[in-house]
C-alpha cells in the first residue's frame, strides 16, 4: 500500500489493479489529494496458441474489451497479423490500439459492452468473424448480440485476473486509521472482493463510505451489498479523466 503523506482531510482509497492507475496516481500527487493505493487483484499474461493467432489473422474484426487484453496480445503476435477492423469497449483501450497498430478503431461514447453494442458499426457484424479478446470468465453480452447478428464469435483468452492474498482485516484497520472517506472501484470483481476481504464486522463501516463506481451494473451491485444510493457517485467512465473529475467533486466536500 502506498500513497501520499495523509494530513486530516478524508482520503481516497484507489483499489484498481497494479499497473492500471499509475497516471491517475501522479495526477492525485500533482493537485495534492490524499490517497492510498491497494490493488485488491493482479493481472497475468496468457499465451495464446497458433490456433489463436490464424484466427486472429483471419478474422474480419477484432474487439479488445480492456487494456490488458491489448497489452497482453501485443507481446505475443506481430502486429503485421492483426489486419482486422478494430473495435475497443473504452477509449483508453482504444488509445492503446492506435499506438500499437496505428489505424483508427471503433468506440462508443458509452464505454461499456452495452455501449459498444449499440454503435451503427457493431451491426455492420453480421455474418462476419468476430474474434473478441478478453480474460479468463466475465461477461457474455458481447458474444450474445453477436450471434443474434449470425456472426461466427470466438474468443482468444490472453490474460487472466488473480486474487492477491492479502489480510484483511489488518487493511482495514489501516484504512480507517489513514481515514479513509471513499473508495474508488473499477470492476463488479474488485467491489465484491472487498466485501469478502474485509470481516464481517467491518461490513458497517464499508457501507458508511462514499464509493465511486463506473456502471449502472456496480451501482445494482453496490446497493445489493448494502450501500446506500447517496453514497454511490457514478464516474461518466472508467477512464482517468472520468475518475479525476469524480474524486475532484467529492473531495472538495471534504475540505
Amino acid at each position: 500500500m502506498n500513497g501520499k503523506a495523509l494530513s486530516s482531510n478524508k482520503a481516497f482509497l484507489i483499489a484498481r489493479p497494479a499497473g492500471k492507475a499509475d497516471k491517475m496516481l501522479a495526477e492525485l500527487d500533482k493537485t495534492g489529494v490524499n490517497y492510498l493505493f491497494q490493488p485488491l487483484i493482479e493481472i497475468r499474461q496468457l499465451a495464446i496458441s497458433q490456433a489463436d493467432k490464424q484466427q486472429i489473422k483471419q478474422a474480419d474484426a477484432l474487439i479488445f474489451v480492456s487494456v490488458s487484453a491489448v497489452q497482453c496480445l501485443q507481446s505475443q503476435i506481430e502486429a503485421s497479423l492483426v489486419t482486422a477492423r478494430l473495435f475497443a469497449v473504452g477509449d483508453t483501450t482504444a488509445a492503446a490500439l492506435e499506438d500499437w497498430l496505428q489505424r483508427p478503431v471503433c468506440v462508443p461514447e458509452d464505454q461499456r459492452s452495452e455501449g459498444l453494442i449499440n454503435l451503427p458499426e457493431f451491426k455492420q457484424l453480421a455474418a462476419k468473424r468476430v474474434v473478441v479478446i478478453r480474460a479468463e470468465g466475465g461477461r457474455e453480452l458481447i458474444k450474445q448480440q453477436l450471434l443474434a447478428l449470425a456472426a461466427n464469435v470466438s474468443y482468444v483468452l490472453n490474460y487472466q485476473r488473480q486474487v492477491l492474498a492479502l489480510d484483511g482485516a489488518a487493511l482495514c484497520q489501516q484504512w480507517q486509521q489513514a481515514g479513509i472517506g471513499c473508495i474508488v472501484a473499477t470492476s463488479n470483481e474488485i467491489l465484491q472482493h472487498l466485501f469478502k476481504l474485509i470481516p464481517i464486522a467491518g461490513h458497517s463501516w464499508l457501507t458508511s463510505l462514499d464509493w465511486i463506481l463506473v456502471s449502472p451494473r456496480m451501482q445494482q451491485k453496490a446497493q445489493q451489498l448494502g450501500i446506500a444510493t447517496n453514497k454511490i457517485t457514478l464516474a461518466e467512465n472508467a477512464n482517468d479523466i472520468s475518475l479525476l473529475h469524480s474524486i475532484g467533486q467529492i473531495n472538495r466536500s471534504y475540505q
